[in-house]
């Protein structure tokens, strides 16, 4: 019998479909594994940074990392990572690792999570709390001077000596600190306080209380020790010039005191600025100044509390200019003599 021309061709199409079907399903699956045989261009060995986002599951990592040239194949990195029983633990974050790297040191990174990021920055002894705050929000790339202006409020922080304490001056202990990007501006200011208590509450305050001076006080003097001394051996000398002049009801004529109250740091004194009634003006008024004038390191703030014994001393300035050493005297006149050279 004769099959219809219509008939053959209809069968002749369903054999090309059937035939079709296992190739184009080989072809795919040779896709998936071998990749669409476009190699990258990053060399082999080179750094790479990506982002697992959250809610990518494993076949968006995979593809991810081979389109990165971090693995050379999707297909069987998601096979490799089945294997284990780690689809469920692959960790978001942000990730650096190397071009054509083997499988297993990935998988170990990723269910590692991503490594933490810290962020180092360095007060020097002496700095002020003003250039505290600007040091760290021009270093540290998420805190706004804006959020460490308002992290200055004293009501973030709970600790017994701040009770009676109106600005952090003197509070922002001078060190090197790091910190991760979950800090906050109070976070870091909060670490500078306690590290301040924690330097000083070992030290002996004993002269301090003899001499009926408060812990505050040991800071006020210790700030000014600090923006006077050059050398360390000068340290405790100063000390005594204090506690000297303070004991015979003198003023204590610092001109740090006036370039503090004043903010003129860069600028200098005049003489005119020597006249005005305020409160940092220690040439007008006997005694200390209302706050501390930077934040001390501990040798300063040892130095205040232990200053050179037995010295009459009440004046000193600067007599060996090239080296910044100071000369110290018992007498105005010696004071006022002594050649600068």
């Amino acid at each position: 019998m004769k099959i219809p021309d219509n008939k053959i061709k209809g069968i002749s199409t369903l054999i090309a479909v059937l035939v079709l079907i296992p190739v184009l399903f080989l072809s795919l699956i040779s896709c998936e594994i071998f990749g669409s045989g476009e190699s990258s261009t990053v060399p082999e060995g080179t750094e790479v940074e990506f982002e697992i986002k959250e809610g990518m599951v494993l076949k968006e990592i995979a593809a991810l990392l081979e389109e990165k040239g971090i693995i050379d194949n999707a297909f069987l990195f998601r096979l490799f990572v089945e294997q284990k029983g780690k689809e469920g633990s692959l960790i978001p974050g942000i990730y650096t690792l190397k071009t054509g790297s083997d499988y297993e040191e990935v998988l170990n990174e990723i269910i590692a999570g991503p490594p933490i990021i810290s962020y180092k920055f360095t007060i020097p002894e002496g700095y002020t709390a003003k250039e505290t705050i600007k040091k760290i929000s021009e270093e540290i790339p998420f805190i706004s001077y804006e959020e460490m202006k308002t992290a200055e409020d004293m009501s973030n922080y709970d600790y017994d000596f701040l009770e009676e304490v109106t600005i952090l001056e003197g509070f922002l202990f001078p060190r090197k600190y790091e910190i991760t990007i979950d800090w906050t501006a109070v976070d870091i200011i909060d670490r500078m306080i306690a590290q301040y208590k924690y330097e000083t509450e070992g030290l002996d305050y004993s002269y301090a209380e003899s001499k009926d001076l408060s812990n505050y006080e040991i800071l006020i003097i210790a700030s000014m020790i600090q923006e006077e001394f050059y050398i360390d051996e000068e340290m405790e000398l100063i000390s005594a010039v204090i506690y000297n002049r303070l004991d015979e009801g003198m003023t204590l004529d610092i001109d740090a005191t006036l370039l503090y109250g004043l903010d003129k740091w860069e600028e200098g004194l005049t003489d005119a600025d020597k006249k005005i009634d305020f409160p940092y003006n220690t040439y007008m008024y006997a005694g200390l100044p209302p706050t501390p004038i930077c934040n001390p390191g501990l040798a300063c703030i040892e130095a205040a509390l232990n200053p050179e014994k037995n010295v009459e001393y009440f004046y000193y300035k600067i007599t060996d200019t090239e080296n910044h050493i100071h000369s110290f005297f018992e007498d105005y006149q010696d004071f006022i003599n002594a050649e600068v050279k």
